[in-house]
């Protein structure tokens, strides 16, 4: 009997050790279950010590007379509206829906799975997407997929191995300096709530969902802004053909592009999703036919998911603090606490200059930034100034001395 039970037991132990590999599964994963997010804010960090402001140098709002702060604006280089693109998976396809975008003027947020292939062919091609102002953003390791999900399924889905990994994986093969964004592979998991915390503690700043794709929820979720929980985020309307488990999809140009004309009257972020192998491709294919109506409006922030929401915690977060001159015209701290490794954003300041047809210098850090004149916003780190009738919008990454001279 004594021998029967040790057989039982190590027949037991062995299937679980079985399992635990399959799954990837670590002591970590159990251990850390309960742990708290990361935080993205450096401790005991003193920004305007750092930049070698004395509080001698702060003066009061509205003391100065040529120029004036206004405040920050909704978006980068106040643009009016957003636009921001995802795509999904590890497919063949990826190249040419990439070259699609970038001939109208898109960036987007590529979500793939780097243990399925073709992921090594796709590498250098998603390199050069970066370098173009894309984002790549984790899609887990081996795309693993259940209907309906369960709380089982989805711990074992949701481990170390799947969802740092991945980001390893992208950190190692590109010189993207972060991983911001995930994708829930076929949506599964993305209501649990301690599958957004493992995101979260993995440093993932939002995570894209796939809402009800069996009962077709996902080709419109109507989503025209930031979502309130980044870690279950929503998006406008899918762009793609029928695929997966869905019984539709949204191919019809006019409805894709009345559904963007909304948003952007409402001045809102336009958010569209799409697979590359559900799509077609060519100037008379509804793809690029929506690409080409949403595309290259010099009033728009054409810009990844990532670094959108990314902005929202840098404009939140950021504070601008009046000087003394100091031989300038004006000066100002624009500073906060946000991780710099993390948070590498610009954001737009809008100052007034009652100095009417007289130029103005601005400087950031002591050097001078370039004045930028027309085009799109294509870029979510660059820093310019632009000028509009008395304001100056100017694009600038915080913790720096902004200079008038």
């Amino acid at each position: 009997m004594k021998k029967f039970i040790v057989a039982v037991l190590a027949i037991f132990l062995g299937l679980c050790g079985y399992y635990a590999w399959v799954s990837r599964l670590s002591w970590n994963d159990f251990a850390a279950f309960g742990a708290h997010p990361v935080l993205f804010e450096l401790p005991g960090d003193d920004p305007l010590a750092r930049l070698g402001v004395s509080p001698g140098e702060l003066r009061g709002p509205g003391s100065r007379d040529a120029i004036r702060y206004v405040g920050k604006t909704r978006y980068l280089n106040n643009a009016r509206a957003v636009v921001m693109h995802t795509i999904d998976d590890s497919t063949e396809f990826v190249p040419s829906c990439l070259d699609a975008m970038d001939k109208y003027g898109i960036k987007a947020t590529v979500f793939v799975s780097t243990e399925v292939e073709p992921i090594l062919r796709l590498w250098p091609r998603l390199r050069e997407a970066i370098a173009n102002g894309h984002e790549i953003g984790s899609h887990s390791r081996r795309h693993q997929c259940q209907w309906p999900d369960s709380y089982f399924f989805c711990f074992r889905a949701y481990t170390d191995y799947e969802v740092s990994g991945s980001r390893d994986d992208i950190l190692k093969n590109t010189r993207q300096p972060y991983v911001w964004s995930w994708a829930y592979p076929c949506g599964n998991c993305a209501d649990r709530e301690f599958a957004q915390r493992k995101l979260a503690r993995a440093g993932y700043l939002t995570a894209r969902a796939y809402p009800g794709e069996e009962q077709d929820l996902h080709n419109l979720p109507d989503l025209e802004t930031y979502d309130p929980n980044p870690y279950d985020a929503r998006y406008t309307q899918v762009v793609q053909k029928k695929g997966g488990i869905a019984r539709s999809g949204r191919t019809n140009v006019p409805e894709l592009n009345a559904k963007f004309d909304e948003v952007y009257q409402r001045g809102g972020i336009y958010s569209f999703l799409s697979h590359p192998q559900w799509l077609d491709f060519g100037p008379a294919k509804f793809y690029e036919q929506h690409l080409a109506y949403v595309g290259h409006r010099s009033d728009v922030w054409y810009v990844p998911m990532g670094p959108l929401y990314a902005y929202r915690m840098v404009q939140e977060k950021t504070e601008v603090r009046d000087l003394e001159p100091k031989g300038a015209l004006a000066r100002f701290a624009v500073y906060n606490r946000l991780d710099p490794k993390v948070f590498l954003n610009s954001l737009t300041l809008e100052f007034r200059d009652f100095r009417a047809g007289v130029k103005t210098v601005v400087q950031s850090n002591g050097k001078p930034l370039v004045e930028k004149t027309q085009g799109a916003t294509d870029r979510w780190d660059a820093e310019y100034y632009r000028r509009e009738n008395q304001s100056i919008f100017i694009a600038v990454r915080p913790n720096t001395i902004l200079e008038f001279r």
